[in-house]
């Protein structure tokens, strides 16, 4: 499975290279086409695998790790577990989500990431409620815009989850000076809580 994710991704990166576009090309092409889901995600897929800092083979174990922890959570038959979040960067696994106080889907969902191979440690961070899930998307995208436009940093290096207002950043940058960018951007929008940076570098 590892060599077909590998395969695909060079292909993706390969694409980026033929056409001859830099990134910030790219990224343009994926706002101009957001309209037309097929293309846009195309052309997003492209641009985030040929500006990731990573190596294709590392990106690729990465989302071997992620796609088996999510079939295990979905599949696991302790409550809660299908509605952890989960992103695997360069072997850490972190974790994000509701468990409420006494569930058992926080430890079920360790237990099976600290399972799964090319995991080199887990990371958590879990909310005992989620009281509007309609404010956490609405400031999700107020951070992904402000993210978009600061000039100084590519936004796709970095995912974002938000649960009751507390955000968590997950990502590989080439400096820590971008990570406390990232921070810094993300804690400038209005209800956000708190920030949490599970951002490392390379």
């Amino acid at each position: 499975m590892i060599n077909k994710i590998m395969a695909l991704l060079l292909f993706v990166r390969k694409a980026a290279s033929i056409i001859a576009v830099k990134p910030l090309f790219l990224l343009i092409l994926v706002v101009a086409f957001s309209a037309c889901s097929p293309y846009a995600l195309a052309v997003k897929e492209t641009y985030d695998v040929a500006t990731d800092p990573r190596s294709l083979f590392t990106q690729a174990t990465d989302t071997q790790a992620e796609l088996q922890i999510k079939a295990a959570l979905l599949a696991s038959p302790v409550r809660g577990t299908s509605g952890i979040d989960v992103y695997c960067r360069q072997g850490v696994v972190v974790l994000v989500g509701v468990v409420p106080p006494g569930s058992q889907a926080g430890q079920a969902a360790v237990s099976i990431a600290r399972q799964t191979p090319g995991v080199k440690r887990v990371e958590t961070y879990f909310v005992p409620s989620r009281p509007s899930w309609e404010s956490d998307i609405a400031i999700k995208e107020q951070i992904r815009a402000v993210l978009i436009a600061d000039p100084v940093l590519v936004s796709s290096r970095v995912d974002i989850a938000v649960f009751a207002g507390h955000v968590v950043l997950v990502g590989v940058v080439d400096s820590r000076a971008n990570v406390e960018k990232f921070i810094q951007d993300a804690r400038s929008v209005n209800g956000v809580v708190s920030v949490t940076s599970y951002i490392q570098t390379i």
